[in-house]
């Protein structure tokens, strides 16, 4: 009998010396690295922050802002974080100039990069931008896709003037007169300048250049340090992007703006931005695909189009680009 009572006060001892040791383990750290200044698409990441849906996971997550897509790739390629929301096809082409990076989960799944331009100067088409000037800044997403733009439409260079500024000068310079345009997403850009100056938008995709948008990025390294923990991350966020979607978009708007107090941000244009963005989310070949999850189909037509403009090199196939291991139980 007392060896028996002994024996049940050691294995109780042991489970709660278990529980506090599994309690006290430190919390996995990562880096996430945006793509630019807080916005609607950003509204995941800070929900999962406010609600501690990443603490509950055992995760410490540190949410960096961005300064372009460009820029965060470059950081991720180096090492200097763990992972990255950017634009996907702006990734395809880093991955073709040396870059090792995959995609761990896709969200905005449609092409949304746009040419934005004033309402009142009655644009119709990519041939009205001829004499026309458009901002833009070098680190944007569109950055690598300019020129076989304005080439697929047949309109030679510098017909159109393009404009570099600092990012946070491209909406302002627009805004002011300062342009007829500007070059960025539709569902961001188009809010953003609504009040001021509202915009027209010509879709990139419309001219035949078509590829998935945001989207969570890593190395191939970084997946094999840190795979469990990149697993975690990355079922969180599509568990807050559906949240948001199922009716609480105003939450994710008070996230923003919780996480970031001093970023002087208008409730009403992340709304927009984040209602803006729901048609994107749907994947433009695979009818219901659930948000996050990508496709070859996507990828293959993608792959395509990017190939047709000269951006990358023949032969390339969807799994070069994309994961979905990360979101799988």
């Amino acid at each position: 009998m007392k060896l028996a009572w002994r024996a049940c006060a050691a294995a109780t001892t042991w489970m709660l010396f278990a529980g506090v040791a599994a309690a006290q383990a430190p919390a996995q750290k990562l880096l996430v690295r945006m793509d630019y200044s807080p916005w609607g698409m950003h509204a995941a990441m800070h929900l999962a922050k406010q609600k501690g849906w990443f603490q509950e996971a055992g995760l410490d997550v540190e949410v960096q802002d961005g300064t372009g897509t460009i820029n965060t790739l470059q950081l991720l390629a180096a090492g200097q974080a763990d992972v990255g929301q950017v634009q996907l096809g702006t990734m395809a082409v880093a991955k073709e100039n040396g870059l090792d990076l995959i995609s761990i989960a896709g969200f905005a799944r449609k092409g949304d990069l746009a040419v934005m331009v004033d309402e009142k100067l009655g644009v119709k088409s990519v041939q009205d931008l001829v004499g026309k000037k458009l901002v833009c800044f070098t680190t944007s997403p569109w950055a690598p896709f300019i020129d076989p733009y304005f080439k697929a439409n047949k309109i030679a260079k510098g017909k159109a003037t393009i404009v570099m500024v600092s990012p946070a000068a491209m909406i302002s310079t627009y805004a002011s007169g300062n342009s007829d345009g500007f070059l960025s997403q539709a569902p961001f850009g188009q809010p953003m300048v609504s009040k001021v100056r509202p915009a027209k938008a010509l879709l990139l995709s419309d001219s035949g250049i078509n590829f998935p948008s945001y989207g969570l990025v890593a190395t191939p390294q970084r997946l094999a340090e840190k795979g469990a923990t990149l697993k975690k991350l990355a079922q969180i966020q599509v568990r807050a992007w559906e949240y948001i979607y199922a009716g609480h978009a105003d939450e994710g708007v008070a996230a923003i703006l919780a996480q970031r107090p001093n970023a002087k941000l208008d409730p009403q244009i992340l709304l927009a931005q984040i209602q803006a963005y729901r048609a994107f989310f749907d994947s433009p070949t695979q009818k219901s695909l659930p948000i996050g999850k990508q496709s070859d189909a996507d990828w293959a037509a993608a792959i395509q189009s990017m190939e047709q403009a000269g951006m990358i090199k023949p032969g390339r196939k969807p799994a070069d680009y994309y994961t979905n291991a990360m979101l799988a139980n």
